[in-house]
């Protein structure tokens, strides 16, 4: 029998818990946001979202000085509160179904992470008198959440990236698992939806096919800010210009190789 990826944990992990059990157990013991303060997010996530905002201010005008100041507040505020969201995630790692949990982590995190970020550059801006690029900053940012709390919970239900627990390990370690985790998680839609075909369940396939695309669109326009693409210094292509249709496409692709594989293994 072939095993197929999934969004869930592997046979090693403890028994699992509802999304009831892991909200009563969060507020009746909220030690564990200190217990459980998550080091290694911490430091990922400060490295990854720094440079949006180096970034940012530089296409923005802004002095090398000014971008380095900007880069760093967001460096050290995201050092804290990665480390606390880590802890939240993890909290709900084991809750089944899992898209519970992912739910709850996606109304969460972004929104109390962002509101805090807001205030953060805001008040970096004014203090050095410099343009306000904090909205563009944190739309980009809030985009990189949304991948980032996904790819979060998917390793934490495989035992990656969690800490004060018996599966825990060091960070060098997890770091040495991240870039097959990365290959899964990005192949984790496109195997689902080849199931899907499989199971004929081809109203699934294309409403997963369509939403990807909304998905995408609205994903790269936020971090581009260009609703659509051109083609040869601006003739646009018609009913192809958008970003969706290229993320739909590149879906169509994955799905076809996902099924090939499948295929192939099945014949071994």
């Amino acid at each position: 029998m072939t095993n197929e990826m999934t969004f869930e944990e592997t046979p090693d992990v403890p028994p699992t818990s509802t999304i009831g059990e892991a909200w009563s157990n969060l507020l009746h013991n909220p030690s564990q946001f200190i217990r459980y303060w998550n080091y290694k997010g911490a430091i990922l996530s400060g490295v990854l979202r720094a440079p949006i905002f180096f970034v940012t201010y530089l296409l923005g005008k802004e002095s090398l000085k000014l971008a380095l100041g900007a880069a760093f507040a967001q460096f050290i505020f995201r050092f804290f509160f990665a480390g606390i969201s880590g802890a939240l995630i993890q909290a709900f790692r084991r809750v089944e179904p899992a898209w519970k949990a992912l739910l709850t982590i996606l109304m969460l995190v972004p929104l109390v992470s962002h509101l805090f970020e807001f205030a953060v550059q805001f008040a970096f801006a004014h203090f050095t008198g410099t343009n306000d690029h904090t909205d563009e900053a944190i739309v980009r940012s809030i985009c990189v959440s949304i991948i980032s709390a996904l790819f979060t919970l998917f390793i934490m239900r495989r035992n990656v990236m969690i800490v004060g627990e018996a599966e825990s390990k060091s960070l060098l370690h997890d770091i040495m698992r991240l870039p097959l985790l990365i290959f899964e998680f990005c192949a984790f839609i496109p195997n689902e939806i080849s199931a899907m075909i499989r199971r004929e369940a081809f109203l699934s396939a294309v409403l997963s096919f369509a939403g990807f695309g909304v998905f995408a669109q609205m994903l790269v326009w936020a971090v581009t800010n260009k609703p659509f693409w051109t083609y040869k210094g601006g003739r646009t292509m018609p009913f192809l210009q958008y970003w969706g249709i290229d993320g739909i496409i590149l879906l169509i692709i994955a799905v076809a190789l996902s099924s090939l594989v499948f295929k192939a293994r099945r014949q071994r």
